[in-house]
């Protein structure tokens, strides 16, 4: 079971939700609902809630395939501006980005994700590295 960190701020612009988890194909889907969640109460359009999926989508998948230690954080922020999806994880290794090999089974995940999103990243951290992808959203009152 998922432990939420945080929930959305108050009184700032900024707003985000954190859980910790354990990165397992078969808990995805639970995690776009999450998403999908947040995207309503953030009043964003399906084109952007699209986006900010299959990066949930992405990124946790990469931990499950990936990491050999599948705990991580997954973040979703929003800053008035753009949504910001974030997964840090406990390898260090940063990934790679090249034009996939469109014949092959795998292998294309991030470099699609980067051609849908405004932005798409990666750092190393203390603890492994995080990938983080921002989509423009729609501003919506406060």
């Amino acid at each position: 079971m998922p432990t939420r960190l945080t929930s959305e701020g108050t009184g700032t612009r900024r707003r985000g939700h954190s859980w910790l988890l354990t990165a397992r194909r078969e808990d995805l889907a639970r995690f776009r609902r999450l998403a999908a969640l947040a995207m309503r109460e953030w009043e964003q359009p399906q084109a952007v809630t699209e986006v900010v999926l299959h990066g949930v989508t992405e990124l946790l998948s990469n931990v499950a395939r990936h990491v050999p230690d599948p705990h991580c954080r997954l973040e979703l922020g929003w800053d008035g501006e753009s949504v910001r999806v974030a997964v840090h994880d406990r390898l260090a290794t940063l990934p790679t980005i090249t034009l996939p090999d469109w014949t092959a089974e795998a292998g294309r995940g991030l470099w699609l994700l980067r051609e849908m999103a405004d932005e798409l990243g990666f750092e190393a951290t203390a603890e492994g590295k995080v990938v983080w992808v921002l989509v423009h959203g729609e501003e919506t009152p406060v």
